[in-house]
This record gives structure tokens, C-alpha cells and sequence, in this order.
């Protein structure tokens, strides 16, 4: 018996959404690295939907009209309540960017940002519009946020009811996990001290990330950091031949 879809549940990531100046291109970037499937729209009926193992993982779009820069990807979450989560989030400090409470009559989105201006998404839905996979290979592992001000952490325990336990000792590059109903869902980086944007950024898993680097060269990406022990897994971060950045990575077993 094939084994259920992934449901996301709330608090969790529940899609991943990358904008491309050009979504032909980018599908064949990722079907030609990761073996992606691309069928259908994602949650809000836009872009190309990927299937990984016949699973929906993420999503590719097109850029809006007049948007200029470089690709980049995104991170929705699921929660219960629209109205109420943005209540809360404007209580706790944050901003919606944008909302539509009633998107398509089963569905509600907003852009949001955090106290730090960094955005990510929220999506209310009760039907199986998200991803169907999360942490098998193929699919998103890990959610990882960059931040200049790791303060924002009360921010998203508020908003999320997210628990973050610390992950590191030391003042230098300090992490906290992330996680929800007793699943570890992703992990915050202190990047005040690196040269790094804050933004949100998906870990995929793959089998074998130091044997997909020559591959990321060849499909026209690039290398941002080499494959290398983290917490949850050997991480390659990378960027893709639009330039968006992205990280793979193989998770650590048992016996690791």
C-alpha cells in the first residue's frame, strides 16, 4: 500500500515557491539536478507544480510583471486562521505585506514580514492544494531562516508556537532548531557576523550532495558553500542558473 501524502500541519512549512525571470528555464535546471516532475499549478493555481516520486514538493513561477532581480525562493506556512494569524503577527510586531483572506473560496494567503523585514508567506486551506512530501528524498528537508537579528525568535514562537531549543554553545554563528509538535522542521542562523542577506532558504534532500556538485556547474548554477558537515545533515549551498539560492542535503543516519 503506497504510503499517505504529507500533510503539513500548522505552524509547519507547507510549500516552497520559487520566482523565476524564466520558469522554462529554471524546470530544467531542477528536473536535470534533482529529477523533478513538473505537473499541474501550485496552491493558488500559478506556475508549474514539481513532483518528486510522485509526490507535489515545490513550485515554479513566473517573476511579476516589472520585478527585476535575480530568482529567489519562497517559504509558506500553514495555519489554521488567516485573520486570527494576522492578528497575531501584527501584535508580535510583524507586518502583512499582503493578504487575501479568500483567495479562491477554500483558501487564504498573505505575504508577510517579520520584525527584521524578512518575508515569508501563510497559507489557510483545507483541502490537499500543498505539498504532499517533506523530508523524503526529492522533497524539502529542512527550513532554514538567515537572520541579522536573531531577537526575531520570540517573534515566531508567538506566531507559530514553534520551540527553539539552541544548537550551539559558543557566541560565534549561534543556531536554534526549529521545532513543532515534536517534529524538527527546520533552523535559525545568527548570520549578523556573515555577509548573508536575511532571507529564508529550502534544504533538499538528496542522496549525495558532494556528487551533485559538478552537476549544479553543468546545468549553469554555482557554488556558494561546498558540502560540509552541519546539524542536521552533510549541506551544499548553492545557486541555480537564474541565481536563486538554494541548499541540498543529505541527511545524517542513526549510525552517522
Amino acid at each position: 500500500m503506497a504510503p499517505t501524502p504529507y500533510d503539513p500541519p500548522f505552524g509547519a512549512p507547507c510549500w516552497f515557491e520559487l520566482s523565476s525571470p524564466d520558469p522554462v528555464a529554471a524546470q530544467t535546471f531542477y528536473a536535470g539536478l534533482l529529477g523533478w516532475r513538473f505537473d499541474g499549478t501550485g496552491p493558488l493555481g500559478l506556475g508549474a507544480a514539481a513532483h518528486a516520486n510522485d509526490r507535489r514538493v515545490a513550485g515554479v513561477s513566473e517573476q511579476p510583471p516589472g520585478q527585476q532581480g535575480p530568482a529567489f525562493w519562497s517559504v509558506y506556512f500553514r495555519v489554521e486562521d488567516l485573520s486570527a494569524h494576522l492578528a497575531a503577527l501584527d501584535d508580535a510586531g510583524g507586518q502583512a505585506l499582503m493578504a487575501i483572506p479568500e483567495f479562491d473560496g477554500n483558501a487564504g494567503v498573505a505575504l508577510a514580514a517579520d520584525p527584521a523585514g524578512t518575508a515569508f508567506g501563510v497559507l489557510e486551506y483545507d483541502d490537499d492544494r500543498a505539498m504532499q512530501s517533506f523530508g523524503t528524498a526529492g522533497a524539502v528537508h529542512w527550513a532554514e531562516l538567515f537572520t541579522t537579528d536573531p531577537r526575531v525568535r520570540d517573534f515566531y514562537t508567538s506566531v507559530f508556537e514553534w520551540v527553539l531549543p539552541s544548537l550551539t554553545d559558543g557566541e560565534d554563528q549561534r543556531y536554534w532548531a526549529i521545532d513543532r509538535d515534536d517534529s524538527r522542521i527546520g533552523g535559525i542562523l545568527d548570520a549578523s557576523q556573515v555577509a548573508v542577506p536575511a532571507h529564508w532558504e529550502a534544504h533538499v534532500h538528496v542522496d549525495d550532495v558532494d556528487g551533485l556538485v559538478d552537476r549544479v556547474r553543468e546545468l549553469g548554477g554555482d557554488v556558494l558553500a561546498p558540502p560540509h558537515d552541519s546539524h542536521h545533515g552533510r549541506v551544499g549551498r548553492f545557486i541555480d542558473a537564474q541565481n536563486a539560492a538554494f541548499t541540498l542535503v543529505t541527511p545524517f543516519t542513526p549510525t552517522d
